[in-house]
């Protein structure tokens, strides 16, 4: 049985996802699920590109909110598609840039020694990317 609270957060995740408020209520059996992001093999073959159909998957919530997490949304991509995916893939990014970072990151931490800053979803993340530069430092003998 599911309590009032884990479907209330279901159902936020699913909005965010951007699936329609009433979802969660009234979902059909099956449904269409667009990649947003490249389905790859380990070896880095592209199996499904973006924007690839997939038919007849379950469309029930908790199905609805593991794919949402992989990049299969009810959606195709598109230009104003708000998702990671998307996001990242608008973004133009140069070798040794973390400018898809910095769009996506809503936290960030700068290095005391070079000043470059590390950008990632959490504070914590952020301060983890900042431990491995910082080490990066101590193997060259840069700190003091």
């Amino acid at each position: 049985m599911v309590t009032t609270k884990e479907r209330t957060d279901l159902r936020k995740e699913l909005v965010g996802q951007g699936y329609s408020w009433e979802h969660i209520d009234e979902w059909q059996p099956k449904v269409t699920l667009y990649w947003h992001t490249e389905k790859v093999t380990p070896s880095g073959d592209v199996v499904s590109p973006v924007g690839t159909a997939v038919k007849g998957l379950p469309g029930n919530p908790d199905y609805a909110v593991r794919k949402g997490r992989i990049g299969m949304l009810p959606f195709p991509p598109n230009d104003t598609c708000e998702c990671r995916w998307c996001t990242a893939r608008r973004v133009d990014v140069e070798p040794g840039e973390s400018k898809v970072e910095e769009e996506i990151g809503k936290e960030s931490q700068m290095c005391q020694e070079c000043g470059q800053s590390f950008f990632a979803l959490t504070g914590p993340g952020a301060l983890s990317k900042l431990r491995v530069h910082v080490k990066s430092h101590e193997s060259t003998g840069e700190s003091g």
